[in-house]
């Protein structure tokens, strides 16, 4: 497809149902963005289901970004926030679109609600979409 403006949709799989009890957290492998992204469009596609304790939480996705691949993966400086957003409880599967800032690497981190024994727990499936 050599047509003029055309840029490719990348699927980058992040957790394949991966259990999150509360208060836990999954970190991606480092993503490169420098070929991947042409046109700067960001989402996560996502499926949350019951995990073990018959329960689900709300997981919430974060974004760190760095320079080089094997740096010190940090939020960005001087935006409100690395919020990706949140799926909650009852079964979700949705998309979720959002802006990080310009970098050259990143890693997506996903976080169980809740501390110690408070039950709640997701079996999680995600994906970054690119464009």
């Amino acid at each position: 497809m050599s047509e003029r403006g055309y840029a490719p949709i990348t699927v980058i799989p992040l957790l394949k149902a991966k259990t999150l009890s509360a208060g836990d957290s999954a970190t991606s492998d480092p993503i490169d963005l420098r070929e991947s992204v042409k046109l700067g469009v960001f989402s996560i596609s996502y499926s949350a289901t019951l995990g073990t304790a018959g329960t689900l939480g709300t997981s919430t996705f974060t974004y760190l970004g760095c320079p080089t691949h094997g740096g010190e993966y940090v939020c960005p400086a001087g935006t409100v926030g690395n919020s990706i957003g949140s799926c909650g409880t009852g079964g979700t599967k949705g998309i979720m679109a959002f802006k990080p800032e310009l970098m050259p690497f990143m890693k997506i981190v996903t976080t169980q609600e809740g501390t110690g024994n408070a039950g709640k727990d997701s079996i999680l499936t995600a994906e970054l979409i690119v464009q």
